[in-house]
């Protein structure tokens, strides 16, 4: 290791590592493709490439046409749950004369790529290459990683929250608040991130610790304040993505048992529950390998959606990489025949996953 890999923690990728990487990101976009080719397929009316922009991918497209509008109508659902950062990218690329959905679209499988390069970084640190490369096929394989390949923020979300992480720990302290900002501007939860973050750099010590809390956490605060002063000039709230997701039905935690029992969403919300579970459990599993700010980050994942609505659980797991990182560490202990058959396992959840989301529009 050089005297720059010493003092900023960072290492050469190996091949070992970057083949690792490169299959599991391969294997699981050609996985999730399937899916969605397939189950938009199915699909009466539907184009061959639909499945790439359902769900959540409409508004953005949406959003990027005709803009966010004025105050949402209490009870109807509106753009205002949706953040900025997608919209935007989709303006800009159809400013330059490109075709912005699936521009975007093959900008998130490349911001996977990304993101599964730092996750190893950080996972290796921690329980070396065998942890590593579990941990980056946990998280291609996780049977909600088709939204990677969808018009949605995840991959960027993902992506920025990694890397803020990576680039704190290689004290790269204003590239690691650029890469927070990003998250903050691509979901509601990247303010979660960037707190944790902020915390962690503070909690780490030393004369220069305000320094560097500051310049990881001022991108964010800004941005989000502009974005807040958006909200309010157009709605009169600031925090009105926060009223407008009531319009959706996504079930409190109480809620959702009911649904379980009685409704005709018991596939979607079963399945949202489900990964989460799982994934808490990885979380026990592999509890004292994690930094005190991953356990932080994994456990408000976990805990908020019970609150905000447990439809979409299973995408916010697959998005937090604490705890992709925790089942690829809790993966690692097992045997090979078990780890082969987890992710084989998995890789049928992110096929039928990507044909429900295309065919049914269901899980999201």
């Amino acid at each position: 290791m050089t005297a720059t890999e010493e003092r900023t923690g960072a290492r050469a990728p190996t091949h070992h590592a970057v083949r690792a990487v490169a299959l599991a990101w391969a294997v699981s976009r050609a996985v999730a493709a399937a899916g969605l080719l397939v189950g938009a397929g199915r699909r009466a009316g539907a184009g061959r490439w639909d499945g790439f922009v359902v769900w959540d991918g409409v508004w953005y497209r949406r959003i990027a046409d005709v803009g966010f509008g004025g105050a949402p109508v209490p009870g109807v659902e509106s753009p205002w749950p949706f953040f900025p950062l997608l919209p935007g990218a989709l303006r800009l690329l159809g400013a330059l004369g490109l075709p912005a959905a699936a521009a975007v679209v093959v900008l998130n499988h490349a911001l996977l790529l990304v993101a599964l390069v730092g996750l190893w970084r950080l996972v290796e640190r921690r329980s070396g290459p065998d942890g590593a490369r579990s941990a980056v096929w946990v998280l291609a394989l996780f049977p909600m990683s088709a939204v990677f390949s969808m018009l949605y923020p995840s991959a960027a979300f993902l992506a920025a929250s990694v890397w803020a992480f990576e680039l704190a720990e290689r004290r790269r302290w204003a590239w690691a608040g650029a890469a927070a900002a990003v998250s903050t501007m691509a979901r509601p939860n990247g303010a979660v991130v960037v707190a944790v973050l902020t915390l962690a750099v503070f909690a780490s010590g030393g004369s220069a610790r305000w320094r560097r809390a500051i310049a990881v956490v001022a991108p964010s605060v800004a941005l989000f304040g502009a974005w807040l002063a958006v909200c309010a000039a157009r709605t009169g709230d600031p925090f009105v993505f926060v009223r407008a997701k009531g319009a959706w039905r996504e079930h409190l935690i109480v809620e959702a048992v009911r649904v379980l029992v009685a409704e005709r969403e018991l596939g979607q919300v079963t399945v949202h529950v489900g990964l989460a579970t799982a994934s808490a459990l990885a979380l026990v599993v592999a509890w004292r390998r994690l930094p005190a700010s991953w356990r932080v980050l994994a456990l408000i994942t976990l805990v908020l959606p019970m609150i905000t609505g447990v439809v979409g659980w299973g995408r916010y797991t697959n998005a937090c990489f604490p705890l992709m990182a925790a089942g690829g560490i809790a993966l690692a202990d097992a045997s090979p025949l078990v780890r082969r058959a987890v992710l084989a396992m998995s890789a049928v959840g992110v096929f039928v996953a990507a044909a429900s989301m295309a065919r049914y529009r269901l899980l999201p």
